[in-house]
């Protein structure tokens, strides 16, 4: 008998709508983004998950030569229709996808950007955003719903990142809540990752105030 209440429900939520791009000349700005910020990457773990052309790993990467070697080879290897096959399969299974995110705003009163831009890439780390609207997605080696879960995952980090601003949460503890939000909102694809801090404060913040997301940030400093 609930139904009709549902259904009027889900009308009134606000439709998270995505749009994609990518194109060689992003590819090369996101290879020279990546050397300029490879010691922040090596300094938190993320170097080995770098992906570069022809597989060179970051560490190996001489920041005193040009870079010209890794933006010929990334015009080797670009090939559009892989863009375009993975920018397919995300809008197949966003309708499965998508109203469990609108859910997750409209439950935490949080406001969503009226789009989303999707970058897809095939170089970098595997997912970062740039506020207000920006996801890039690394989609080399991803298969199934990885790619998904990725955009999700970034389009979580934009809706928290004025409160891990406000109270100035570390890196680790941000990355945590995320994946707290993911297990509540998309349990079927997400995963808790074991990490090297104390996840303890922000677990119990988490469980006692959802879905006051200020709330739960404002009280998970350890």
């Amino acid at each position: 008998m609930f139904e009709p209440i549902t259904i009027w429900y889900n009308l009134f939520m606000k439709k998270i709508l995505l749009q994609f791009d990518y194109s060689i000349n992003y590819e090369k700005e996101g290879i020279e983004y990546t050397i300029g910020k490879s010691d922040w990457f090596i300094e938190n773990g993320y170097s080995k998950r770098i992906k570069l052309p022809e597989n060179i790993k970051l560490e190996d990467v001489d920041k005193n030569k040009p870079i010209d070697y890794l933006l010929e080879n990334a015009e080797k290897e670009y090939n559009q229709e892989d863009y375009s096959k993975i920018e397919n399969t995300v809008t197949e299974q966003w309708s499965k996808f998508s109203p469990k995110l609108e859910q997750y705003f409209e439950e935490t009163s949080l406001v969503p950007e009226d789009l989303y831009l999707i970058q897809l890439t095939r170089y970098g780390v595997g997912g970062s955003y740039n506020l207000p609207n920006e996801v890039i997605v690394n989609f080399q080696g991803k298969f199934g719903t990885r790619v998904l879960k990725t955009i999700i995952h970034e389009i979580v980090h934009l809706s928290i990142q004025q409160f891990i601003d406000k109270y100035n949460i570390g890196h680790w503890e941000k990355e945590r809540l995320v994946d707290l939000i993911l297990s509540k909102i998309v349990p079927e694809i997400s995963k808790i990752r074991d990490l090297s801090i104390d996840t303890k404060p922000i677990d119990e913040s988490f469980n006692k105030n959802y879905p006051d997301i200020e709330k739960i940030i404002k009280n998970s400093k350890i």
